[in-house]
């Protein structure tokens, strides 16, 4: 069984026209798959998908990406682990 708790870095992506929007990723994500590496080195025309199939999906593109805000580390209960990997 995988741990009980497991640990999520939170962020905040600043788009330009002033939307924030939230998302999360496993706090020990190594740094070249990090979201921070993957909107850095990604092309001016990429997209990124953020959200799950119970919350629904976020199509961004990069070009629409201010910045990014590095937000709390937060746990997460193995109930809420099964619902995020369910929508991956």
């Amino acid at each position: 069984m995988e741990q009980d708790v497991i640990m999520l870095q939170e962020y905040l992506i600043h788009l330009l026209d002033g939307t924030i929007i939230r998302c999360s990723e496993d706090y020990e994500t190594p740094n070249d798959q990090s979201v921070v590496t993957r909107v850095r080195k990604a092309a001016p025309t990429d997209v990124f998908t953020v959200g799950n199939a119970f919350d629904g999906y976020k199509y961004i593109p990069k070009s629409s990406i201010l910045y990014l805000e590095t937000g709390d580390v937060v746990e997460e209960s193995p109930v809420e682990r099964v619902l995020r990997k369910v929508g991956h």
